[in-house]
């Protein structure tokens, strides 16, 4: 449809004007409430990325002190450990040295008993000898005494 008169153009134009105005109205206040909630979505993002690196930081944290206080855990134990080996080998080193020397006084000992035994066969041989020497003597005298008598 063309419009002849100038009047009607110009009417026509105003009204078109009048709906771009008002669909520009429109669009602004879209334009305006879609940028207010990308506002609010930015803040939103940048309070999720703070408590992001908070939480971030703070597992860090526990996970160096979990770290820490393993370590020194193990340090503890490996101490532990080394201290319970040397005193296992000092145990073991005095044993040795105990058995040496209980195997020294029993040598030492046994060499006692031994002499000992030595001697009583020797007092038990002399006393047999003695014995042995008594009694010739005793019958030697009953034969003196027996061949003198009357």
């Amino acid at each position: 449809m063309q419009i002849v008169l100038p009047e009607d153009r110009i009417k026509h134009l105003e009204s078109q004007t009048q709906a771009l105005e008002l669909q520009l109205v429109f669009r602004s206040e879209d334009a305006a409430t879609t940028a207010a909630e990308c506002q609010a979505i930015r803040e939103e993002l940048a309070d999720a990325i703070q408590k992001y690196e908070n939480e971030k930081k703070m597992s860090m944290d526990v996970a160096r002190s979990m770290t820490r206080q393993y370590k020194g855990m193990q340090e503890d134990l490996l101490n532990k450990i080394n201290d319970r080996e040397q005193l296992i080998e000092s145990l073991k080193d005095e044993m040795e040295t105990l058995k040496a020397m209980h195997r020294k006084e029993i040598t030492i000992k046994d060499a006692v008993i031994q002499q000992r035994d030595e001697d009583a066969t020797k007092k038990r041989i002399e006393v047999e000898n003695l014995c042995k020497l008594f009694a010739q003597m005793i019958t030697d005298a009953r034969l003196r005494i027996s061949t003198t008598r009357p």
